[in-house]
C-alpha cells in the first residue's frame, strides 16, 4: 500500500525557489538602487518604469518550473524579505508589492488552467508587473 505524501512542496521545489527568490532579491535591490541614481541625476517622465517589474521575471521562472500552486507567492515573499535586507530604497513596501505580485502571477497562472504555452507566462508576468505598479501608485 502506498502512503501519501503530505507535504505541498519538496526540497527541490523550496531550493528552486529560495535560490530564484536570492537572485530576484539581490538583482531588484541592485536594478532600485540605479534607479534612483539615474532619476537623481536625470529626471524622465515617467521616471524609469520600464525596470519596475523586473522582479517579476523571477516568479515567473519559479512557476514555471515548481509547477504547483502557491509557488510564485512563496517566491515573492522570500525574494521581498531579501530585497529588504539587501537595501531596497523602498524599505517595508518592497515586501508589499513583491507579496501582490506573487499572488497575482499565481493567480493569472491558475485562471489559465496551470498551461506551459508562452502567452501564460507572458499575461502572468503583465498582470504582477501591473500590479507591482499599483501598489507603488497607491501606496508611495
Amino acid at each position: 500500500m502506498k502512503r501519501k505524501r503530505s507535504e505541498f512542496f519538496s526540497l527541490h521545489d523550496l531550493l528552486t525557489m529560495a535560490a530564484l527568490a536570492a537572485l530576484g532579491g539581490v538583482s531588484g535591490a541592485v536594478v532600485s538602487i540605479i534607479r534612483a541614481a539615474v532619476h537623481a541625476v536625470v529626471v524622465l517622465p515617467g521616471g524609469m518604469q520600464f525596470l519596475a517589474g523586473i522582479h517579476v521575471l523571477w516568479l515567473i521562472l519559479a512557476v514555471g518550473l515548481v509547477r504547483r500552486p502557491g509557488a510564485a507567492t512563496v517566491t515573492a515573499l522570500l525574494q521581498g524579505a531579501v530585497e529588504l535586507l539587501s537595501g531596497n530604497p523602498h524599505g517595508l513596501l518592497v515586501l508589499l508589492y513583491c507579496l501582490f505580485s506573487g499572488l497575482t502571477v499565481d493567480l493569472i497562472w491558475l485562471l489559465l488552467g496551470r498551461s506551459d504555452r508562452l502567452i501564460t507566462y507572458a499575461l502572468a508576468g503583465g498582470f504582477g508587473a501591473v500590479s507591482n505598479l499599483l501598489v507603488l501608485l497607491f501606496m508611495a
